[in-house]
């Protein structure tokens, strides 16, 4: 029951955020709404800002990136955000999730940057710091700039002695991602063993199924398609149904299931994930949209139907190149040509597992 004395604006924020964790994501968007406008009436800008800020986070956690992306740049824009270094690290961090989500790479690790920095400067916003920092690692790792993302990995490291075991969780969980990404395996497993006993399904069942997807999905581009790795997957597909997800959540967990099946040269299984998959991929980040579509490829090699990949390969470098990441494209092109060079018709093309 709330306070008598709590005001009107403060209470409506209350529930707003209740519903965002409830995951009503569409209720908890327009409680909030309301709670900015009363808030905003009764001259209390801090919640209005909050309310703005949980009204952007509904719609990223409903896969909405681009209205997600919208929100967060109006408030990082905003008078308010640019007197407060809490504020511009936080909404600076919202933004440069929305470039990431939109494949816009480059922006996205200059603006996380920006607000790692910013936050940097005090003490107290630590927790702030580890946002961005976490933001700038995996807009660096999704370039493929492997090595500057460990350099800001071990920044990161140092930044996760004395925080709870949540905020720690993310760190590691982060930092095994960028591992797996650069073949140090060991490290990989080790900085996942770390998060994962940090994390837990019964605190956090989205959070615990988005590990588990991403901890399956570094395992397998390592070529780790053992049984370790097939417990990540079934883990996250559980988690995954019993929280719902948003459709984007659902073809990014597919796309995991199609590469463990194609790994283990289930090429029919991984075309008929990967076919609808792709044909809906446009909601999805460019630079995942372009790695279905590479995979997608590689298993019509696997299958013998040359044409079709070859027009599914040129699609992929495309998107890649839209994701403006020509060293993807250019590992698309190089597998195309050898693919097409080890022999003159379909029945003779190796079915590679990279």
């Amino acid at each position: 029951m709330q306070s008598p004395n709590l005001s009107p604006h403060l209470a409506a924020g209350l529930t707003a955020r209740a519903k965002w964790k409830e995951r009503d994501f569409d209720e908890a968007f327009r409680l909030a709404g309301d709670a900015s406008d009363l808030a905003s009436a009764a001259g209390d800008d801090q919640s209005w800002w909050d309310m703005q800020y949980l009204r952007a986070e509904c719609r990223r956690d409903q896969g909405r990136i681009e209205e997600y992306l919208s929100l967060a740049s109006e408030l990082n824009g905003h008078p308010l955000t640019a007197a407060s270094p809490e504020l511009g690290a936080k909404a600076g961090t919202m933004v440069a999730v929305g470039l990431q989500g939109l494949g816009r790479l480059a922006e996205a690790a200059v603006t996380a940057s920006e607000a790692a920095k910013l936050a940097a400067r005090d003490p107290d916003l630590l927790y702030v710091q580890i946002l961005a920092q976490r933001a700038l690692i995996a807009a660096l790792a999704e370039s493929r700039l492997l090595d500057d993302a460990w350099r800001e990995c071990l920044e990161l490291e140092n930044l996760l002695t004395d925080v709870d075991e949540d905020t720690a969780g993310k760190g590691y969980w982060v930092i095994g991602n960028v591992a797996f990404l650069a073949e140090r395996v060991s490290d990989g497993g080790l900085y996942h063993d770390l998060a994962a006993e940090r994390l837990s399904p019964s605190k956090d069942v989205d959070l615990w199924a988005r590990f588990n997807r991403a901890s399956a999905e570094m395992r397998l581009q390592a070529k780790l398609s053992d049984a370790a790795t097939l417990r990540c997957i079934e883990r996250a597909e559980l988690a995954t149904d019993i929280v719902g997800g948003s459709e984007r959540d659902h073809l990014e967990m597919s796309l995991v299931r199609a590469h463990w099946n194609y790994l283990n040269k289930l090429y029919q299984a991984a075309l008929d994930i990967l076919e609808p998959l792709c044909a809906r991929s446009s909601i999805l980040a460019t630079q995942t949209s372009a790695e279905a579509h590479f995979l997608l490829a590689r298993t019509l090699v696997g299958l013998g139907r040359l044409d079709e990949a070859v027009a599914t390969f040129d699609q992929t470098v495309k998107l890649f190149d839209q994701a403006a990441l020509p060293e993807r494209s250019a590992a698309v092109r190089d597998y195309l040509r050898d693919a097409v060079g080890a022999g003159d018709s379909a029945g003779d093309l190796p079915a590679r597992d990279d």
